[in-house]
């Protein structure tokens, strides 16, 4: 099923990049396809329609507007996830984890001001499992902690902060891996904070998932 924005929100999106199916002059269609009820759910909500029009080139976002970014992570689960079950929980990962950047109030403090927290915030409203809702709000703190050491040189306070996601995340962490992976692997994005992230967990003899190249080993 493809999904239609309306052509109200649509006047301001970015008509250079290639879209399956093209401009029909009423609304754009998405980049990516939309494949189960809840989904379509999501997609249909003016906010989230706001959200993914949203965005410029800029550093890390080389694609611009954040239904652009929404694809390619979505080609990188295809690669990633392990099961269909998997793949489903990813999916709805992606289809938020972004795209409330625009709701974020540059003059307010941070906090609750965070993009990832408005975030969730938002996707409570179809979603109820607990850890799809904390690796939305969480899926940059791995980012955050590596960035503590890389830009600011405390690798001390990297390392605490990356323990206290690990905490948090408990048995979810493969899934948050495997989201880290798919939302990073793009051309856009160095892999230096995926990188130290994976390497942290192994040195702290955590299980990392494979690489889909790996296989079983």
């Amino acid at each position: 099923m493809t999904v239609l924005l309306p052509a109200t929100t649509t006047t301001r999106i970015n008509k250079q990049r290639n879209i399956e199916g093209g401009c029909d002059g009423t609304g754009m269609e998405l980049p990516f396809q939309l494949e189960t009820d809840l989904e379509r759910k999501i997609a249909a909500d003016p906010e989230w329609q706001e959200g993914v029009v949203w965005g410029w080139t800029r550093p890390g976002h080389s694609e611009g507007q954040i239904m652009y970014h929404i694809a390619d992570v979505l080609a990188n689960i295809d690669r990633f996830a392990s099961t269909p079950e998997e793949r489903r929980k990813l999916r709805l990962i992606t289809l938020i984890h972004d795209t409330l950047k625009y709701q974020v109030n540059q003059s307010l403090p941070t906090g609750g001001n965070r993009h990832a927290t408005i975030a969730r915030r938002f996707a409570e409203r179809y979603i109820d499992d607990p850890a799809l809702l904390d690796i939305i709000e969480l899926h940059d703190e791995a980012f955050n902690s590596w960035r503590d050491g890389a830009a600011r040189g405390h690798w001390d306070k990297a390392e605490a902060r990356v323990k206290r996601l690990i905490e948090r995340l408990g048995p979810s962490l493969p899934l948050y891996v495997r989201f880290y992976r798919a939302d990073n692997q793009t051309s856009s994005k160095k892999p230096d904070s995926l990188l130290w992230f994976e390497q942290f967990l192994r040195s702290r003899g955590f299980d990392v998932p494979p690489w889909p190249e790996q296989g079983n080993q």
